[in-house]
């Protein structure tokens, strides 16, 4: 066998700066966007299933834009979230990560062990995804480097759950019960494949983007820039389920004072809207009778749909619902807006250049909102105590602003077969979340059904270390320490994690 001293040399991107892949003694795994563009996807959680040894993606519901659930260190309980720590470009993100534009993506970096995760504290126990965005590329023409790609995708449900079709629902009634019985006179006339019914051929189209180049700023020297837009157009593969995103991406990193002064600014806007289908379709049309039409035109209610009634012709509110009725009667939509954004500065000493100073200071703001109506005698309204055939009307709002300020110190030295990586910082985090929901009967808007408002807010202070010490290019130690605290916590305040 032979080395591959390309690999060994290899720089990744970890906590607090960045490594040779020879020098880290940690469990890591780098993915970059070489490999993505073989696996062109339209959500982020998705490019790293199979691509990562040791890390498991689950589907989400399947609704446009729902995301996959990542473990990547085993499930360690039945009750606390698996997911693992996200870190964007230095700043810590919460939520779906889904709303990232695969196309922006540079690397993807996933710490997997503790002496990889530990700088991060308490909340890299499940495992740290870092990534990495897109840059301007320095030294290159004034001209901008434009790339525009287009793609469209179908997708369908590749097989139906395999359940009696009409004829053989009625034959199988007659052989049990007989044809005198009630059980096959409720039997209808109709041939009705229900999931067919609910399902379509789903149409995707994406479209990106992006200017990358240089500014030239004369004796100063220059600033790489790379600005991006994409517009992604999604449909599900159950009926009116849609999502439509649109993201920005605006990055600058100029180099100051001979090179001792790097500034790195990012900033990243997504704009979502979703239509949300009524997911209970999808049981109700694997039970519903086949032999049933979707459309009741004897004016019996439930706003010409078919519905199971009573002895007293009344809704039964025991018995499946009608699964395009479901889908059809509920109205579910939302709109979502979030910014991500940071300025790091990195600055390396005149005169002592093995010492560096970091400042990374960073937003993470969202905003969102949506309503949910249900019609005044539809079926599932009907079904819903609460609601007792009132029909709903549900509009909620939700914001969440994180602040990130982070600072550390760098020394890095060689001296004959010795080598030191030492670093010291100080980590301050502020998180806000504010919640807004309403519920009314959709016939009288003044009868409050359910009403919720709620502001969270806690901080976050950590310090942190890490020492890493080589010797002969043969022998590494790393030595890991942090202390956070938080107002989140009365009494102890204050968690110690080393390794």
């Amino acid at each position: 066998m032979k080395s591959d001293t390309e690999m060994l040399d290899e720089v990744m991107v970890i906590a607090y700066g960045t490594t040779k892949k020879e020098s880290f003694t940690g469990s890591a795994e780098v993915i970059k966007s070489e490999k993505l563009k073989e696996r062109p996807v339209a959500n982020v959680t998705k490019a790293l299933d199979g691509m990562v040894a040791g890390v498991q993606t689950t589907s989400g519901s399947g609704q446009p834009g729902s995301g996959s659930s990542v473990v990547v260190r085993g499930y360690g309980s039945i009750n606390s979230s698996q997911s693992p720590l996200y870190v964007v470009d230095g700043v810590p993100y919460d939520g779906n990560i889904s709303a990232i534009n695969p196309n922006d993506i540079e690397s993807f970096t996933v710490l997997k062990d503790a002496s990889a995760t530990a700088i991060y504290g308490s909340r890299a126990s499940n495992g740290v995804i870092v990534i990495t965005t897109k840059k301007g590329s320095k030294g290159g023409s004034a001209i901008p480097k434009i790339n525009l790609d287009f793609s469209a995708s179908l997708s369908q449900v590749p097989q139906y759950v395999d359940v009696m079709n009409a004829d053989q629902l009625r034959s199988a009634v007659e052989s049990y019960l007989g044809k005198e019985s009630d059980a096959y006179k409720a039997l209808g006339k109709s041939d009705t494949d229900w999931q067919k019914e609910i399902y379509r051929l789903a149409q995707t189209y994406e479209a990106n983007l992006s200017f990358n180049g240089q500014l030239g700023l004369g004796k100063v020297g220059s600033i790489p820039y790379r600005l991006s837009g994409g517009y992604l157009s999604q449909e599900g593969v159950l009926k009116r389920s849609k999502m439509d995103r649109g993201t920005m991406s605006l990055n600058l990193a100029p180099s100051l004072l001979d090179n001792h002064l790097t500034i790195n600014m990012n900033a990243k806007g997504m704009i979502t809207n979703s239509d949300f289908a009524n997911q209970d379709a999808i049981g109700a049309a694997i039970h519903m009778d086949p032999t049933q039409a979707i459309y009741d035109n004897s004016d019996r209610g439930n706003h010409g749909y078919y519905m199971w009634r009573g002895l007293d012709g009344n809704c039964n509110t025991m018995a499946t619902q009608n699964p395009v009725a479901l889908l059809n009667e509920k109205n579910d939509i939302a709109d979502a807006k979030r910014f991500i954004g940071n300025a790091q500065l990195d600055y390396r000493f005149h005169g002592f250049e093995d010492l560096r100073f970091n400042l990374n200071v960073g937003l993470d703001f969202s905003k969102s909102n949506g309503t949910k109506d249900t019609p005044e005698g539809s079926e599932q309204s009907l079904h819903n105590t609460t609601e007792s055939g009132s029909g709903r009307h549900a509009n909620y709002d939700y914001m969440r602003r994180d602040q990130t300020l982070e600072s550390y110190f760098n020394y890095n030295h060689a001296f004959g077969d010795h080598h030191v990586d030492a670093m010291v910082g100080y980590s301050w985090q502020h998180f806000y979340k504010a919640e807004n929901s309403l519920d009314v009967k959709q016939n009288d808007r003044t009868a409050v059904l359910a009403q919720k408002n709620s502001r969270t807010e806690y901080y976050l202070v950590s310090f942190f270390g890490r020492a890493n010490y080589t010797y002969s290019d043969k022998y590494m130690f790393t030595f890991t320490l942090r202390r956070d605290g938080t107002s989140r916590f009365q009494n102890n305040k204050w968690v110690l994690s080393h390794l």
